[in-house]
């Protein structure tokens, strides 16, 4: 433990002891000349009580930035809308009128307003780099930016008008001087403020070395600052446009992701486990307020690990790589070049893990669902992920066209045209499409069934989009296209709740009395209704309220109680007796037991009867 705070205060006690820069009061721009002004004795001339309100001007906008006003606050958006579009309006009649100077007048009222728009979202912009402790580059190139801006829409090019007409005297040349000097006052106003903001840029934030200056440059910098290293990384720098630094830095960016990537991805899913877990107990009552058992606990750890460890290992050398061409690429068109690329592939990845983190969670819940409700479909569940699936797909493919610039309209607009060819070429796929869909809503047959389609006889694997795999018997393979099983006559043997004939005929000797071979078929008349294994009409009992029926449950589901055992018909060498019955189980191999069964009782009844089993035989009569 000791330990632990040894290292921890010789790591983080350098960032509160150097980090820190001296703050100093807040300065006007060096180009204000506000000493100058202090050390005259004369009166304030009209130039200097213009300086002094700009400043206290620009004072307060600090102090409203540093107080985050302009965060609580939202600039009229439905008036500033509403007054451009007034004097937009006015703007082209006076153009049709050609009347010049109401026109200029008009442009100058709107340059107002929306240089007055644009100085608003620049300070609510600087409010919220505070906020998130941008660092001191982000704050000068925002101020810059917008200085630039604002000397771009000088009033400089409407001064040929106000000179013209500053000394005329009717009401359009009076609004445009009018018009003229509050847009060159609030330009003024507003370039020196950002100007005293950016002088007095400490005023807003602290500095701090690890924000501003300790970065990855600045190690890179560093490294190419030793006298051996320095000579290499001119040459290599030079010539292949990467640094010894630059180099080194990489280096070690890949190999600290290869030794902790491991670490990082346990702490990432322990952290995820921890978050639902908790989420869990918050969702149980107090009263039924138990701990997560250790077993559910491991299970939610594998569900993760299965469903994003591989996602998350991608994505964090995708990661280490990302960084990486920041530092070796300084072309900034290659840049933009690749990174749409890695973002799509960062996406991609996100998608990945989406739908493993779906279709676990589905696998899961449908498993559950499945063994409590026997009539949900598994096909159906697995059918909605691949469409799932292809959608996910598609979505990472419409954002790979917006990264790189390309229209999707015009894509959707081609595709009018070539639909018709796609859709001749696509024929069979989407015959074979919506015969899936068929069989999905006709339920012919599920995923397991014992099926026969045309001449193919085995059991359904899977049901897919566009084809249909049965194993055979035999243990091969089968695909059959869906749009033919949808069209052909399909026998299935699985759609049978309760029966599976047994059908016999016993043959009696002739040498066997009548009525022993009639009480033999008593017997086994009784055998059978007694048997547990046979399906018998005594337990099945109709309610009255479905004693009419449009549709007979029992062939609906499959199900087949007959018992029947007659003396049938007389044989070439035996009287026959019939026996036809149906097993409670339609599974094979109960059915073979149960059939086992019967046979060796009947055999006991023959004896018991004194009855003999005929076996063809034929009597010759020889005439002496």
């Amino acid at each position: 433990m000791r330990t632990k705070q040894i290292l921890f205060l010789f790591l983080f006690l350098p960032l509160f002891m150097f980090s820190q820069e001296n703050v100093n009061s807040p300065q006007a721009p060096e180009n204000s000349s506000i000493e100058n002004t202090k050390n005259i004795s004369e009166p304030l001339d009209s130039g200097e009580e213009k300086l002094n309100e700009q400043i206290e001007f620009a004072k307060n906008i600090l102090k409203n930035i540093n107080d985050e006003f302009y965060l609580s606050t939202n600039f009229n958006e439905i008036n500033y809308s509403s007054q451009i579009n007034y004097l937009e309006t006015k703007i082209d009649a006076n153009e049709r009128a050609n009347n010049e100077l109401a026109m200029v007048r008009d442009q100058i009222a709107v340059l107002k307003i929306k240089e007055e728009r644009f100085f608003y979202n620049t300070l609510k912009e600087l409010t919220n780099a505070k906020k998130l402790f941008k660092d001191k580059e982000y704050f000068e190139n925002v101020l810059n930016n917008n200085i630039e801006l604002l000397k771009q829409n000088s009033v400089d090019k409407f001064k040929t008008f106000y000179e013209s007409e500053k000394s005329s005297d009717n009401y359009i040349s009076n609004e445009l001087v009018k018009n003229y000097i509050k847009l060159q006052e609030q330009n003024s106003q507003q370039l020196f403020t950002l100007n005293y903001l950016k002088e007095n840029l400490s005023s807003i934030r602290v500095s701090n070395f690890f924000v501003d200056k300790f970065n990855l440059q600045y190690l890179s910098s560093i490294i190419d600052s030793y006298p051996v290293i320095s000579t290499l990384s001119d040459f290599s720098s030079y010539y292949l446009k990467v640094s010894i630094g630059d180099i080194v830095i990489v280096l070690a960016i890949l190999l600290i992701f290869k030794l902790f990537i491991a670490k990082i991805i346990h702490i990432l899913i322990t952290v995820l486990k921890y978050i639902i877990i908790k989420s869990k107990k918050n969702k149980k009552d107090e009263k039924d307020d138990e701990d997560i058992d250790e077993e559910e606990s491991l299970g939610l750890e594998t569900y993760l690990e299965e469903s994003i460890e591989k996602p998350l290992l991608i994505a964090l050398y995708t990661l280490s790589i990302h960084i990486s061409i920041y530092i070796l690429i300084k072309d900034p068109e290659l840049l933009n070049k690749i990174i749409p690329w890695l973002n799509t592939f960062y996406l991609g990845i996100t998608t990945w893990a989406v739908y493993s983190l779906l279709t676990n969670s589905i696998s899961n819940y449908a498993q559950h669902l499945v063994e409590t409700h026997p009539n949900v479909r598994r096909e159906m569940i697995v059918f909605i992920m691949r469409i799932i699936k292809i959608i996910l797909i598609l979505l990472v493919i419409l954002f790979l066209f917006t990264q790189l610039g390309i229209d999707i309209k015009a894509i959707a607009a081609s595709l009018g045209v070539g639909g018709i060819a796609i859709a001749l070429a696509s024929k069979d796929t989407l015959a074979n499409f919506f015969g899936s869909l068929s069989i999905m809503i006709d339920n012919s047959f599920s995923q397991g069934d014992w099926i026969v389609v045309n001449d193919i006889e085995g059991t359904v694997v899977d049901i897919r989009m566009r084809t249909t795999r049965i194993r055979t018997f035999d243990n091969a393979m089968i695909t059959v296209p869906n749009s033919e099983i949808a069209n052909a006559h399909i026998k299935n043997y699985t759609k049978r709740k309760i029966g599976r004939r047994i059908k016999m005929t016993l043959g009696a000797t002739y040498e066997n009395k009548i009525e022993d071979i009639v009480n033999l078929k008593h017997d086994i008349y009784e055998m059978l209704t007694n048997h547990p294994g046979i399906a018998t009409e005594k337990e099945h009992i109709v309610r009255k309220s479905k004693k009419f029926e449009g549709i007979s449950r029992d062939d609906l589901h499959g199900v087949k109680r007959n018992l029947m055992v007659y003396v049938d018909e007389y044989g070439a060498s035996s009287v026959n007796i019939m026996v036809y019955c149906f097993t409670r189980s339609p599974d094979w191999e109960d059915w073979l037991a149960v059939k086992e069964d019967v046979i060796v009782k009947i055999h006991k009844l023959f004896e018991k009867n004194n009855c003999d089993f005929a076996y063809p035989t034929q009597t010759l009569h020889l005439k002496k």
